[in-house]
């Protein structure tokens, strides 16, 4: 049941990135953006209790940090492989999660992905630095 729910966290938490990305860098008012949605069939827990922080691209304190959600991750990937079951979605986000573990960003909020697609490098994440 872990391994579905962190499955489900790390996918949601990559769309919800890339659509705060979206609506960013397109001139949109981020907070009527997430307002809009929140209360939409495009919402989720996570678009709800991580899309203000990555609005604010505040990704300190850590509730979840990248480092601990990357192992459970890591478990993920080797379950998948035994039972022989593609999971193109998971691999994708996976894919960011492992570039940002790389790139330093372990500590961070699991949302700080967003950051890590738009090209940012740690020592920018700077709380309310826009991007």
């Amino acid at each position: 049941m872990k391994y579905v729910a962190s499955l489900l966290v790390a996918v949601h938490t990559v769309a919800t990135a890339e659509a705060m990305l979206l609506a960013r860098r397109s001139g949109l008012d981020l907070e009527l953006v997430q307002r809009t949605l929140d209360d939409s069939i495009a919402s989720s827990a996570i678009w709800q209790r991580r899309g203000p922080l990555v609005r604010e691209r505040r990704w300190t304190p850590a509730p979840g940090p990248i480092e601990t959600l990357h192992l459970i991750l890591e478990q993920i990937e080797d379950q998948a492989e035994a039972i022989g079951t593609a999971l193109p979605l998971f691999a994708v986000a996976k894919q960011l999660y492992d570039r940002a573990l790389a790139d330093g960003w372990g500590d961070l909020d699991i949302a700080a992905v967003h950051d890590v697609l738009s090209g940012q490098s740690p020592a920018s994440a700077e709380p309310g630095s826009a991007s």
